[in-house]
């Protein structure tokens, strides 16, 4: 709104310049030259406004994406279209774009006159730099008059304001995470795993190996063929004995100011997430997990890569409201300690103090740039490589 302010005052400036010439010349030089030219100014204006009144009830504006799903560092193109269906041209329309946190434009308002009946199309590319529910609006549109002095609103009745946009969240490769494997499991009372002939004991004092998929080298004599049978592909028994059935896990995302550095947290938490998911998939092991929606939870069994894929596909469209409960009722009671995930930051920690206090047991994920109190002793956290350590 400044800028425009900016623009009209400069506008009005020069306009104004002209009536003092125009009066200097019927002063001092020619009396009907200069009441010529006052009066041509004053009627080019009145007609210049009269016609931006008209246009601004006949142009119609609407705003399209070539995409609405996308990932992170992807570019969509962004295409604003104006058509108007009166003959009386227009000097030229003027419209402010706006885009969520999750995205990048670079340019904020787009300029364009049309002549006569016609439409004209403008491109701009915008980028995803976060991932989550996203929207492009068009927050303001106006007609100006010929001499840039005055702008009309356009009504909102005749644009197509805003596009809603999907970012994906990227699933980063990250190395296999055991020491936080053996705590997930540490105060797990469910023994529900597939279990070799093997009557190891793992640290944790209950019987059974980690398992992950057999690939070409691995030593046939480590193959578990009873868990083979039952998932139609070949299973190889790890050294690194790691007891435990399905691991629980809820995600926390408070609905915070969505600025660089909270979307940035938010985006490693839940990408760390998901590697972690692929891991648990790629070793063989299968893990409930809980999304918030609103008031309700969405609880997910994640057993392929497939159900990962899903998980990413929601987060894609993930808008944060706690409206409802921040523990998912559904974990009560199964016989597991949950992980919880969170983006919860310093500056505002309520939502992760309470989950501690609810659970004191739990075990607490966030990011390493939080900067979160160490609420709990059981605090990691995942750093830039996706690598996730004790506090």
């Amino acid at each position: 709104m400044k800028n425009i302010r900016k623009q009209t005052i400069k506008a009005l400036f020069a306009y104004s310049g002209c009536i003092v010439m125009a009066v200097l010349v019927m002063y001092f030089i020619n009396g009907t030259v200069g009441i010529l030219l006052i009066t041509a100014l004053c009627t080019a204006l009145a007609l210049s406004v009269i016609s931006a009144l008209a246009v601004t009830r006949s142009v119609k504006i609407t705003l399209q994406t070539d995409k609405q799903v996308l990932f992170k560092k992807e570019t969509l193109t962004c295409s604003v279209s104006m058509k108007k269906n009166l003959l009386i041209p227009v000097p030229m329309i003027e419209i402010y774009l706006d885009c969520s946190p999750q995205l990048a434009k670079e340019i904020n308002l787009c300029r364009a006159a049309l002549a006569g009946r016609e439409t004209n199309t403008l491109s701009i590319p915008v980028t995803a730099k976060h991932s989550g529910r996203a929207k492009i609006s068009i927050a303001q549109a106006f007609v100006c008059d010929y001499f840039g002095i005055f702008r009309f609103r356009i009504k909102k009745g005749i644009l197509n304001d805003s596009v809603k946009i999907s970012v994906y969240p990227n699933i980063p490769e990250a190395p296999v995470q055991t020491n936080f494997l053996k705590t997930a499991v540490q105060f797990s009372t469910d023994d529900n795993e597939e279990e070799t002939n093997e009557t190891a004991l793992t640290p944790t004092g209950q019987p059974g190996y980690d398992h992950r998929e057999y690939h070409p080298g691995d030593p046939i004599k480590r193959i578990n063929w009873k868990m083979s049978s039952k998932k139609d592909i070949y299973m190889i028994r790890l050294d690194e004995k790691i007891a435990g059935g399905s691991q629980i896990f809820f995600l926390d995302i408070p609905d915070t100011e969505e600025n660089e550095k909270n979307l940035s947290v938010r985006d490693r938490v839940t990408e760390g997430m998901l590697a972690v998911f692929t891991m648990l998939v790629r070793e063989g092991r299968e893990t409930v997990f809980f999304l918030p929606d609103g008031t309700q939870w969405h609880k997910t069994d994640i057993r392929t890569p497939a159900d990962v894929h899903t998980i990413q596909q929601r987060l894609s469209d993930f808008s944060p409201d706690h409206s409802g409960s921040i523990i998912p009722p559904g974990i009560f009671g199964m016989g597991k300690t949950p992980i919880c995930f969170t983006s919860a930051v310093a500056e505002a920690p309520q939502s992760a103090v309470s989950i501690v206090s609810e659970i004191p047991g739990i075990i607490l994920v966030c990011s390493s740039d939080s900067e979160l109190p160490h609420i709990t002793s059981e605090l990691w956290t995942v750093s830039a490589d996706f690598e996730i350590k004790k506090l």
